[in-house]
């Protein structure tokens, strides 16, 4: 009985630590985005420094966004070393299911993971991203960021979304 009570307590205590360890982040830029909105021809670029360590590391969209009226987002993103195209896809994704309008002053950070690759850490990574949004002109959105660190857990999942 004691023998179980100390593996249980390991095992616990194991699990607490690991949850609290941090993912590691190699790069994480953001554009700011006019208050006029985001243009449909308007692409945003970031360039990430060579990056620690040839291994696989997760790419992930991040959003900050105040009184944004859509309960969906599309865009398309490319990721590039050295001009080679590593990835290119359209995404759509629900950011919420309904879109009750909360106060005038309505703020929503989003995560949304994108894909895990395998870059060679001696090149320059492009990331490109443009919206896909019926509307021209995307009001709403104040800054789009990415984070390229340890891997997603699962690319696809759905959106983590903080209100404030």
């Amino acid at each position: 009985m004691l023998k179980t009570y100390k593996a249980l307590v390991v095992t616990l205590f194991t699990a607490a630590l690991c949850s609290c360890i941090e993912k590691e982040t190699h790069s994480l830029s953001f554009a700011t985005i006019s208050p006029e909105g985001w243009e449909a021809k308007d692409t945003l670029t970031f360039i990430a420094d060579t990056l620690p360590r040839s291994t696989m590391k997760g790419f992930e969209l991040l959003l900050h966004t105040e009184n944004y009226r859509y309960a969906n987002i599309g865009f398309h993103l490319s990721i590039e070393q050295d001009s080679i195209v590593l990835y290119s896809d359209s995404i759509h994704t629900m950011l919420r299911e309904s879109n009750p309008a909360r106060g005038i002053a309505r703020r929503c950070d989003y995560t949304i993971p994108i894909t895990n690759l395998t870059l060679c850490d001696s090149m320059h990574t492009t990331v490109r991203v443009t919206h896909l949004m019926s509307e021209h002109t995307l009001k709403g959105i104040r800054e789009i960021g990415i984070r390229i660190g340890s891997p997603v857990r699962h690319p696809g999942e759905v959106v983590w979304q903080v209100e404030w």
